[in-house]
């Protein structure tokens, strides 16, 4: 069985050159390793860029795999800006490790859906699933449970699912982290459970500026009535208050994470602006 890449826009990176998609065919085995990031770009900028690829050198080195040349892959992410730029969208930065132990890269846009207005004046619904991930700090494709979220939000129509582990903890979202607001404190599961997030790195350091108190700590899925307010963070939905999980209600109104909201879009802001003076 061979696994395809979903294309969207005009151009896409392939190892060391740019290509026309509609010129472009690939494939890699079912038995691929696939180490990847998904970075939103706006105004043809990646956001966050250099945390994104901070990430990703650190899953290569826990999975002890070879890595590509670290400034050539932001040069490519540059060049693809470039030959294609978008208002925004999203583009997936890729190693295949296949049949050779050195990677194919391939950078390309993918279909994106983000939060509609109503969502985040709103909140958005999870449902919760028991599952565990599988080296948590390496973000590696897992298909069976991409596939077993998908199938849950396809059937009740709910935004993202949060993952709940063999213990009753509460770790991440299917392709999200999560926060909780109990008065003046921030609570998010351990970084030792999680992938830990690029928008969740920077709603920490946002707190850190601000002098928010922090927690990080285990989280049961049985004391969830014990909040107030709860969000997800990631490359999507940025920070996207929650109203209920399961059955368990939220306040997606309270001034703390109102702050927070605003503070992150300061911050997309300066990351852009940062971004282009370079260029």
């Amino acid at each position: 069985m061979n696994s395809k890449i979903n294309l969207t826009e005009k151009y896409l990176v392939f190892n060391d050159s740019v290509q026309l998609v509609a010129e472009f065919y690939y494939s890699y085995s079912s038995n691929a390793k696939v180490l990847y990031e998904v970075v939103r770009v706006k105004d043809s900028t990646p956001i966050f860029i250099e945390f994104h690829l901070d990430r990703l050198w650190n899953s290569l080195k826990l999975m002890r795999l070879v890595s590509p040349q670290r400034s050539l892959t932001l040069s490519k992410v540059k060049e693809l800006l470039l030959k294609n730029p978008v208002i925004e969208n999203n583009i997936r930065i890729s190693l295949v490790y296949d049949l050779t132990a050195i990677p194919t890269l391939l950078i390309y846009f993918i279909p994106s859906v983000y939060p509609t207005q109503t969502q985040r004046d709103n909140g958005v619904i999870l449902n919760t699933l028991a599952a565990n991930r599988e080296n948590p700090n390496a973000k590696v494709e897992n298909r069976t449970l991409r596939e077993q979220a998908d199938k849950i939000m396809k059937e009740t129509g709910c935004y993202e699912i949060l993952l709940v582990n063999d213990e009753g903890y509460i770790t991440e979202g299917s392709r999200s982290n999560i926060f909780f607001i109990k008065g003046d404190t921030l609570y998010t599961p351990p970084l030792n459970l999680v992938l830990g997030g690029i928008t969740r790195k920077v709603v920490i350091n946002i707190a850190e500026g601000l002098e928010i108190s922090l927690k990080e700590e285990q989280i049961s899925i049985d004391h969830l009535t014990e909040f107030d307010s709860a969000f997800v963070t990631g490359t999507s939905p940025g920070v996207l208050p929650i109203s209920i999980i399961d059955d368990k209600r939220f306040n997606v109104n309270t001034p703390f994470l109102q702050l927070l909201i605003e503070e992150y879009n300061k911050v997309v802001v300066i990351d852009i602006e940062n971004f282009k003076e370079k260029i």
